[in-house]
């Protein structure tokens, strides 16, 4: 997800484990959604300035000051955006007329739509390369969604959007990619899909100095349902991407497929 979604520069992936259980409670995060539907879920404290100085000719306005009728009002540079808030990015044009009821309905469906896109981009993404080797295809659940977002903004408030602590015997399975910079869903398992190259299916192994236990949660057979997140730190300009199966895969002696 994201304002401007693009390849990253660099990515570092891990998975086959669960995480620890994380606790999150009052919100720690705003979201920034563009004229297009993508969204951004920001880091506090972040300043306005951050986001409109990477989107020439863009203002920001928070969604709580918009009513039918009125101007938009500009989040100043200098302000911080505030955790749980929505704020929109839209061109400047759109601050010499008045909001009007189809404007209004238009952003809350693009918002909408970009929840849902995201979900629809991750979950295609694994079921192509499970129909490359005659898997099942996965379901969505927003259970592991949720479970996802907590665990990806814990990692955000917390540790940076370092990579997230994942250790066996847990319920899920997990997988995770750190992007120096936004990923988009297709591109996050894509780069945990290039691992089938170093996987040999006849001996159900690696091959020698390489991993492939990212590909292999991502095809296994007897995990049925799928959850994925995103976090974006703006200061160190990186991201966090973690998807949770249900069951595990990866299970000694078990072949994926």
């Amino acid at each position: 997800m994201g304002v401007c979604a693009s390849t990253p520069t660099c990515t570092k992936s891990r998975g086959g484990g669960a995480p620890r259980p994380d606790a999150i409670g009052r919100p720690t995060s705003s979201i920034v959604i563009d004229a297009d539907g993508r969204m951004q879920e920001l880091k506090r404290p972040t300043q306005s300035k951050h986001i409109t100085s990477q989107n020439p000719n863009h203002f920001l306005c928070n969604s709580e000051t918009m009513s039918i009728g009125t101007c938009l009002t500009h989040v100043p540079d200098e302000e911080e955006l505030q955790a749980g808030q929505i704020y929109f990015l839209l061109p400047l044009r759109q601050t010499q007329k008045p909001l009007s009821l189809p404007d209004l309905c238009d952003l809350a469906i693009k918002a909408s739509s970009a929840l849902a896109r995201d979900a629809r981009e991750y979950l295609q993404a694994h079921n192509q390369a499970r129909a490359a080797v005659g898997v099942e295809p996965l379901k969505w659940s927003e259970s592991l969604a949720n479970a996802t977002s907590r665990l990806v903004r814990y990692q955000r408030n917390n540790q940076a959007c370092n990579f997230a602590n994942l250790t066996s015997g847990s319920k899920y399975g997990a997988n995770q990619l750190w992007a120096s910079g936004q990923s988009v869903s297709p591109t996050i398992v894509d780069t945990w899909v290039k691992e089938k190259d170093f996987y040999n299916h006849s001996g159900n192994s690696c091959v020698p100095n390489h991993r492939c236990g990212v590909y292999t949660q991502v095809v296994w057979r007897k995990s049925l349902e799928l959850g994925c997140a995103q976090a974006t730190c703006v200061k160190e300009q990186s991201s966090l991407s973690i998807c949770f199966y249900n069951p595990p895969g990866n299970v000694v002696g078990e072949s994926p497929y």
